[in-house]
């Protein structure tokens, strides 16, 4: 479901979580030594094909300071970041030429406030006063719901508006379980040996939030300490991850249709009936509680004698919320934890930072800036074309797959041929008009517009609820290093921000860029027949279209590349979970199984420059401590199984560079894989 949450600081956390953000470019000499391991002269290709493609990227790259990683697409971000720095020195020079209203003068005035610590120094604690005040003034469990008049959020309950997985034509209300400090409720419940680390560095980072918001250390520990006792007594009601990415089924067990009735009767404590009023959103059609467990959990939990954690619970949730729009001490302690957490080191320049920020907060009117600027309509057209002809590729492996009935076949196609796709930036732009942002010199704040982004953000999403869905509606920013696929509404996105560096060459032969961006385009195809869109009918509609014998040959399928990829293990010696990025790596398979079909069609096709772009795509270091958390929590394999797990599913790939059984890239036909 896309849906977003109600609460008022989603406006600021977005801001702030920029100015914890490691992933942007920094100077070349501000550098980590990661310790990774040289490739040595005589490491055959034959036996670990990514490092040797990328011997002399991987023997010299380091880690920008204020970053957890280099990779392709960092090289990427810092050619981004550079464009995005460029139309903000045009903005700013021309400042007096832009309308107080325009969203030139919006973009400027925001800059300026995030760079601007020297007022939010002075400003201190006072724009956060009232909201501390009306937290630390709850007396009942009534004061609690009271908090949504002040808009202050209450990540207990998370309650907003989403597509209706069962109808994607209409908007619905849904109601998700609470926002843990841990992240996966498994943390919680099966804590592995990194667990202490991770809450020791969570603790610290609350306590000087709190501290900083002119808490002793004695309150802040208690208040710290009572965060998580509410939220160990939650988790266990909690799916964690490991679970879900077990469970076949998972989507299903989510879409549970209530009415407000019904959520009173399982949750009387909640009095969810008055709370969904004060939130505009009583009114739904239809409420998807995704956790029913948890609700009920929730309401024994949720007692007067419960009442100082769940206060402690949401001022701490709320202060982290808001501290990257105070002064520059909290900013200091979301660094400090940042890289304490992730092993990164340094930060990166406040212009950049100031940068982000407004590309995350005000990213569409930016975004149209950038495209205007940067983003070809020969770039547009070609990437079009390529699309085009991957979906005819996939078009015909769906029919000679022989393992399917021609039935399901109709209905793949069927699929295929509703397949929404976006190149670049979207057909309309939204009208940011409405939104007031303000400069200090003219009374305004960096806190002043979150608030007032924070409200635009809400009452425009709020709008949705019931009515239909735009389908055209574009993913993401245009100005992102990504790519998508929304099986809702059917449709694969493919920004401007993406094609360049590695992902794509406009002079680079077909065969380079069908290796990069090719097969990322047919990646993202293949999610529409993954695990989890294969459930998902070609109207977006949460439906089977299979057979139920066909159905049972896809599991099996499925459940293959589950058991094969829990076998791979990474550098770190631990193993990837393959339950966890089953619908990755079918997706990775799927895409290069569609670009090597248009390529035994091309006369003289060359094979290793395509084999060769698609292993430099995944180049990629990370810190010690970034690749344990992704390893465990990212849905895609690690880059380097990305690319030689991947490439060693295909005949082709043993011809062209002469594998044999013997060498380490070499796996048994028979348990080579393939589904579409």
């Amino acid at each position: 479901m896309r849906k977003f949450k109600k609460t008022s600081i989603i406006a600021c956390a977005l801001v702030c979580s920029l100015f914890m953000s490691q992933a942007t470019y920094v100077k070349a000499a501000e550098v980590i030594d990661t310790g990774n391991k040289i490739v040595s002269d005589d490491l055959r290709l034959q036996d670990d094909f990514y490092s040797v493609t990328n011997k002399v990227w991987l023997n010299s790259a380091k880690i920008d300071a204020g970053n957890v990683s280099n990779s392709a697409i960092q090289e990427a971000n810092k050619a981004l970041t550079e464009q995005k720095k460029e139309i903000m020195k045009d903005l700013l020079a021309n400042e007096k030429s832009y309308a107080k209203d325009s969203d030139e003068k919006k973009i400027i005035n925001l800059y300026k406030n995030i760079l601007n610590t020297e007022a939010r120094n002075k400003q201190g604690i006072e724009p956060i006063k009232e909201m501390l005040s009306k937290i630390d003034n709850i007396k009942t469990l009534d004061d609690v719901r009271d908090l949504n008049q002040y808009n202050i959020g209450n990540p207990i309950i998370n309650i907003g508006c989403g597509v209706d997985l069962k109808d994607a034509t209409r908007h619905v209300a849904c109601v998700e379980p609470t926002s843990l400090s841990l992240g996966d409720s498994d943390e919680y419940v099966k804590p592995t040996e990194n667990t202490a680390r991770i809450k020791g560095l969570i603790e610290n980072y609350y306590n000087k939030l709190l501290t900083l918001a002119e808490y002793t250390p004695e309150q802040a520990k208690t208040k710290v300490d009572n965060l998580f006792k509410l939220e160990y007594m939650i988790a266990s009601s909690i799916t964690g991850k490991e679970e879900n990415s077990k469970n076949p089924n998972a989507i299903d067990d989510e879409y549970n249709v209530y009415t407000l009735n019904k959520l009173d009767a399982l949750a009387p404590n909640l009095k969810l009936k008055t709370l969904m009023k004060d939130l505009k959103m009583d009114k739904a059609n239809k409420i998807i509680l995704t956790e029913p467990k948890w609700l009920k959990a929730l309401n024994d939990i949720y007692t007067e004698e419960n009442l100082p954690l769940i206060r402690d619970y949401i001022e701490i949730k709320n202060l982290d919320g808001v501290a990257g729009c105070l002064g520059e001490d909290f900013q200091k302690a979301q660094i400090e934890f940042s890289n304490a957490y992730f092993g990164s080191k340094g930060e990166i320049p406040k212009d950049e930072k100031a940068i982000s920020g407004v590309n995350a907060a005000l990213g569409v009117p930016f975004g149209k800036i950038y495209v205007e600027k940067y983003f070809s309509k020969k770039t547009k057209e070609n990437v079009e074309n390529m699309t085009d002809e991957i979906i005819k590729t996939y078009e015909n492996r769906i029919k000679n797959l022989d393992w399917m009935s021609e039935e399901t076949k109709k209905s793949a196609i069927e699929k295929l041929n509703k397949l929404s796709v976006q190149i670049g930036y979207p057909e309309k732009w939204a009208d940011y008009s409405k939104l007031e942002i303000r400069s200090y010199e003219e009374g305004g704040s960096l806190w002043e517009n979150m608030m007032n982004l924070s409200k635009f953000v809400e009452e425009k999403q709020l709008k949705q609820l019931n009515e239909p869905v735009d389908k055209s509606q574009f993913a993401c920013l245009p100005q992102t290093i990504n790519a998508f696929y929304n099986p809702t509404s059917n449709t694969i996105t493919v920004p401007a921000g993406i094609l360049q560096g590695e992902f794509y060459k406009p002079n680079a032969s077909k065969e380079v860029n069908l290796g990069a961006i090719g097969s990322i385009i047919g990646h993202e195809i293949s999610h529409a027949f993954d695990n989890t869109g294969a459930k998902f009918d070609a109207d977006g509609n949460l439906n089977s279209w299979w057979s139920t014998e066909d159905y049972k040959k896809f599991e099996e399928k499925t459940n293959k590349v589950r058991n094969f990829y829990n076998s791979v293990k990474a550098d770190n010696g631990k193993n990837v979970n393959g339950d966890l990025t089953v619908g990755e790596n079918i997706a990775d398979i799927g895409g290069i199984a569609c670009a090597l079909d248009i390529l035994n069609k091309m006369p003289n096709a060359n094979y290793k420059d395509f084999f060769e772009s698609n292993a430099t795509l995944w180049r990629r270091i990370d810190t010690k401590e970034y690749a344990d958390i992704i390893l465990k929590s990212d849905e895609h394999s690690p880059n380097k199984v990305r690319a030689n797990i991947v490439l060693s599913q295909f005949d082709k790939f043993y011809e062209t560079y002469g594998i044999k059984e013997n060498d380490k890239m070499y796996i048994k036909v028979q348990d080579r894989l393939q589904i579409w």
